[in-house]
């Protein structure tokens, strides 16, 4: 607290996400309905100054020490979702597929605070495995022999969480003069492309 106000901080993550998917449909007449999940390997990274509080003084107030800094990385992503689709939609031939999905989702997200400067406390590392869920839509086009072509995106939220809870107060490797608990948000914006193959 500062002034009786809590502190906050955002960034964005930006990174590459690739992996694969495994899933099957079920067509009746232009309806498609599916079911699948999906796993990646991300290096989304984010980090901006920290909203750590330390003692400016013996007598001084609270203050932001911006020369900390907080990273976020997303390390993999495991969807499961449920798929609703639909061929010769307006313009589309029977080749393409446009669809909506949704289901759950789990990362693996790992976060560090550095404080610099300081020889005591050197810094936190966190990692924290989440479920949340994920809604979004994209378009499929059949390529022939069994192989067709994707691209879609997915909103992914993670609702908040409390991360650094295993740095029990002020000691080496923890935040000098201030809380050593830190409220996350974390939301995922994702385009993808990709292949997929028709076993039967």
């Amino acid at each position: 607290m500062l002034a009786g106000s809590p502190l906050s901080q955002s960034f964005n993550l930006s990174g590459f996400i690739g992996g694969g998917t495994l899933g099957c449909n079920w067509q009746a007449g232009a309806w498609v309905f599916g079911i699948g999940g999906d796993g990646s390997a991300t290096n989304k990274s984010g980090q901006a100054p920290s909203a750590v509080l330390t003692i400016g003084s013996s007598a001084g107030p609270l203050i932001v020490n911006q020369a900390n800094q907080f990273e976020m990385q997303e390390r993999w992503l495991v969807t499961a979702r449920g798929r609703l689709g639909l061929t010769n939609f307006w313009w589309f031939g029977d080749k393409t597929l446009l669809y909506v999905t949704g289901g759950a989702a789990w990362a693996k997200i790992d976060s560090t605070l550095a404080v610099i400067g300081n020889p005591i406390a050197t810094g936190v590392f966190q990692s924290d495995t989440r479920t949340g869920w994920t809604v979004g839509g994209g378009l499929e086009y059949a390529l022939g022999y069994g192989w067709s072509a994707k691209s879609e995106f997915l909103y992914v939220d993670f609702g908040n969480w409390t991360t650094f809870t295993g740095c029990a107060g002020v000691a080496p490797g923890c935040p000098s003069g201030g809380p050593t608990s830190l409220n996350v948000n974390l939301k995922d914006y994702i385009w993808r492309a990709g292949l997929n193959y028709k076993f039967w």
